[in-house]
């Protein structure tokens, strides 16, 4: 019987670039829709224009407020990661999950070119990796998953 698998390491995909993108454009609606309600209360124009000033600017509080959440939603459902585990390495994303057994792989390689990690597998093409990863920096976790690749070989074990 074969002992059970067990997670070594594990990375998840760095979604601060998308992150930033809403946590940007929902607080500035939300912002803007104050300020606009805050103006019409100071200003001395008629009172239809100061009501349609209210009401944009309620609206974009809520636009504010909705794209928030609809956007950290989007982001926070695609929990994407890459684990290093006992029998091979995972790619997991929302909607695909890719497993590479050690057995089944040849070398693990940092391709600056690309810039891509590369999982070199003995038969088919390789795996691209283009993913930025949250705590490592890609060419450092291409050597990690190397050295596990070659520690197993050897019949190592952990990392």
């Amino acid at each position: 019987m074969s002992p059970p698998v067990q997670m070594l390491d594990w990375y998840r995909v760095d979604a601060w670039r998308r992150m930033r993108r809403v946590l940007v454009a929902g607080p500035a609606l939300l912002t803007l829709g104050g300020l606009v309600v805050a103006v019409s209360f100071a200003t001395r124009e008629p009172a239809s224009v100061r009501e349609l000033a209210d009401i944009v600017g309620l609206f974009l509080v809520a636009a504010g407020a909705a794209v928030t959440m609809a956007g950290m939603h989007r982001i926070l459902r695609d929990d994407a990661y890459l684990s290093i585990r006992t029998d091979g390495v995972m790619l997991h994303s929302a909607s695909l999950e890719t497993f590479v057994a050690w057995t089944d792989l040849e070398r693990v390689r940092w391709d600056g070119a690309r810039p891509a990690i590369l999982l070199e597998r003995r038969e088919g093409d390789a795996i691209v990796i283009s993913h930025r990863f949250a705590t490592i920096e890609a060419p450092a976790l291409a050597e990690r998953i190397e050295r596990a690749r070659r520690r197993t070989a050897m019949g190592m074990g952990d990392l």
